[in-house]
């Protein structure tokens, strides 16, 4: 049981970066969060088939589940980057744009959400989350 709650709390400081601001403008003061992250259902979904994958026993699929929603969350956060600005500043895709009106932050949500697929890859994979003791 604590090993969940550890996975879930380094999960949810993961995931607490979308309170930072990712993309912007200085010139024409365009601030955009990680909240947009939350407009995408493909990414509300990922988050919840992460707390799915880590809480409920469905067995060698828990691990499945929460690769495809760690994974899922960092594809999405990666797609904003590329399409925030659509329909915001340019109105077409524009890479260029998209890496000069990036913010550090955004690099930090990124990194920060691998770093949770490779703690629960290599630590928690090793120790059963199936286990019927860990429900105890």
């Amino acid at each position: 049981m604590k090993n969940k709650v550890m996975m879930t709390i380094i999960f949810l400081l993961s995931l607490s970066t979308i309170f930072m601001n990712w993309f912007g403008d200085t010139r024409t003061d365009i601030v955009v969060s990680g909240l947009i992250l939350l407009n995408n259902p493909i990414a509300v979904t990922c988050i919840f088939i992460t707390l799915a994958g880590i809480w409920l026993r469905f067995g060698e699929n828990a691990y499945k589940l929460t690769y495809i929603g760690l994974i899922g969350i960092a594809a999405m956060e990666i797609y904003e980057f590329f399409t925030w600005h659509i329909f915001t500043v340019s109105g077409a895709f524009d890479l260029r744009l998209s890496l000069d009106l990036c913010y550090p932050e955004f690099y930090i949500a990124v990194i920060c959400m691998f770093l949770t697929f490779f703690i629960f890859r290599y630590y928690f994979q090793e120790i059963d989350l199936t286990n019927a003791k860990e429900f105890i």
